[in-house]
């Protein structure tokens, strides 16, 4: 009847109307979804550009940091030989000023007393104290260590003679002095044959004899 397939039309659109509402719904919703992943992505791309930035911002404050680092070890490393070699001077140059007095007073009669003599491509030695027969070759430190007795008996003193022939027809003995230097140590030094030079308080250098000096 005429109602019936007007009522069809009826249901006949009503369901084209809520499917095209439907795939309208759908394509504003792939819209959406299509706009947020686009912001995303550009979000993420933004955050990586932030976070290259940053690192490149972090490793050049790194590596200027590390410069700054080795610049200032590097500035505190030569102070402080400066201040060795500083301390090494003084030592020296105190002995020095008082080694002839101080052989004199003990019986050896010093002439000269050598500062840092050196013979052409030999080592150094700090004071050669010297008369017409005898020789005191003394090494000096500011702290006394062991493996300074040991290379000095073993490979400076031994040497002296052969870097310095004007020296072999005199009587050589070797002597040691420090600033800091126990009573231990001064004993051990004596046992070994060796003059023993140190700093007395009132700034005069002290002699003590070897128990037998060891005679080049």
């Amino acid at each position: 009847t005429d109602e019936i397939r007007e009522s069809q039309k009826n249901s006949e659109a009503e369901s084209k109307a809520r499917a095209a509402e439907s795939k309208a719904r759908m394509d504003r919703f792939d819209e959406w979804l299509a706009k947020s992943s686009a912001e995303f992505d550009q979000r993420i791309r933004e955050n990586n550009e932030q976070i290259r930035k940053s690192r490149e911002e972090f490793d050049r404050d790194l590596k200027k940091s590390r410069e700054e680092f080795n610049k200032s070890m590097a500035e505190i490393n030569r102070n402080l030989g400066g201040i060795g070699n500083t301390q090494g001077e003084i030592a020296e140059d105190l002995f020095r000023r008082n080694t002839k007095a101080a052989l004199n007073e003990y019986g050896i009669p010093i002439d000269q007393v050598h500062h840092n003599l050196k013979a052409t491509g030999r080592r150094e030695y700090d004071i050669v104290a010297v008369n017409a027969e005898r020789v005191v070759v003394i090494e000096i430190k500011t702290k006394l260590k062991a493996k300074d007795v040991e290379k000095f008996l073993q490979t400076q003193l031994p040497q002296f003679k052969s870097a310095f022939p004007e020296f072999r027809d005199h009587v050589v003995y070797g002597g040691m002095g420090a600033l800091v230097m126990s009573e231990e140590q001064e004993m051990e030094l004596s046992g070994l044959g060796l003059f023993v030079f140190t700093q007395g308080k009132d700034g005069i250098t002290r002699v003590r004899e070897p128990e037998t000096p060891i005679i080049l």
